[in-house]
């Protein structure tokens, strides 16, 4: 699962920086249920009896995107017109 999940955190992001996003739907953009899902089993073990190193490593990638994707879309919504 953990590969999986960081391969399509990161396939999926690249597939939505190159379909030519609006400054709207980079507004908007939202990781799809299943990434969600998995960096709240990760939160919960976390908090429960902690995380392995290669979970940990996938936190991290998931955090990297999360800020990233935060960032550019605080961008976007300055670009928007009021």
């Amino acid at each position: 699962m953990a590969i999986e999940a960081q391969q399509s955190i990161f396939s999926e992001l690249a597939d939505f920086i190159v379909s030519q996003p609006t400054l709207t739907d980079i507004a908007e953009y939202r990781v799809p249920a299943a990434v969600e899902q998995r960096v709240q089993e990760l939160l919960e073990k976390n908090r429960e009896q902690g995380l392995s190193q290669e979970e940990q490593a996938e936190m991290d990638k998931f955090l990297a995107v999360s800020h990233l994707m935060t960032l550019a879309k605080a961008k976007a919504r300055l670009k928007l017109p009021r």
